[in-house]
């Protein structure tokens, strides 16, 4: 069963007066609508629906671009329109009205609303509401969807990708977003709240190891980091042993590609927005062994 809803975005601005807009301002935006709503959907209604975001034919009139939003519910349990439980199916329309692209609500006007204020608490209320309390001792009720996706630093980022990316260009003062007869607007000013914000590196896993590795590539500049292999993979490494560096600075230790270092290592293992990031620190280099091989003989005393 297949589910349709139409909704439109228009830029405007002195730039636009000739109804055109650079292709690589446009682009990233047009690819961020799509990604917002189909992530939107997964988040919200699961695999159990398909979305597709189609694009049709500009009008004249700033830049003003329609889209059309194509569900298809692929499970046949069509009690899922009309469910009140967990399993309710959000549909195209909710969709967009969720997401602010139309009426009174959704993420975009929330954001909008927050206008970088910082959040003092967030309270579930016993309708199943959610009120957002702000330092400034304002506050504002919205519903679990909505504070679902607000929360999803992905879906931040693609709204700013739709919103402050774009309107962050000379001459492009304004954006709109119409659906079902309702216009929500940003304009310049207002399009700095839609910064996503950033996200503190949280250490996951920190351990010391004693690893053998091979030198790959040499770096002598200051706070330079040394490439090498474990056998497996390669990484770059910053060494912090004092002794070793000192020895380097004074031409007491001389190094070849291929050489091997038994070291102490430390692997930092953190997430920053949501994907794993590894750092590797060399706190000590035990030993240092050449990578010319000599050929062994039967020396006798």
């Amino acid at each position: 069963m297949l589910e349709k809803e139409f909704f439109k975005i228009a830029y405007e601005g002195d730039a636009l007066v000739s109804h055109e807009m650079n292709v690589k301002d446009l682009a990233p935006a047009l690819l961020s609508i799509g990604e917002l709503l189909e992530e939107a959907n997964l988040i919200l209604n699961g695999d159990r629906v398909k979305i597709t975001v189609n694009i049709k034919a500009t009008t004249p009139g700033s830049i003003l671009i329609d889209f059309s939003v194509v569900q298809d519910l692929l499970t046949q349990a069509t009690s899922l329109f009309n469910s009140d439980g967990v399993n309710a199916f959000i549909n195209a329309r909710e969709l967009l009205s969720i997401l602010g692209m139309g009426g009174t609500g959704g993420v975009i006007l929330l954001i909008k609303w927050l206008r970088n204020r910082k959040i003092k608490s967030v309270i579930k209320l016993d309708t199943g509401d959610y009120k957002i309390e702000l330092e400034d001792g304002e506050a504002k009720i919205t519903n679990d969807k909505e504070i679902k996706l607000f929360g999803f630093l992905s879906i931040r980022k693609k709204i700013e990708s739709v919103i402050r990316s774009p309107l962050s260009k000379d001459g492009i003062d304004k954006l709109q977003f119409i659906h079902n007869g309702e216009i929500n607007e940003i304009n310049k000013k207002e399009s700095e709240y839609f910064l996503a914000p950033v996200i503190e590196e949280e250490v996951i896993d920190e351990r010391d190891i004693e690893s053998n590795l091979q030198i790959v590539n040499i770096s002598f500049q200051e706070d330079g980091k040394w490439r090498f292999s474990d056998g497996l993979s390669t990484f770059f490494a910053e060494i912090t042993d004092g002794d070793f560096i000192d020895k380097i600075q004074r031409n007491e230790k001389f190094f070849a590609k291929d050489d091997l270092l038994r070291v102490t290592l430390k692997r930092k293992q953190s997430i920053v927005g949501g994907a794993i990031k590894t750092d590797y620190i060399i706190t000590k280099v035990l030993e240092h062994r050449s990578a010319a091989v000599q050929i062994k003989l039967p020396f006798k005393n």
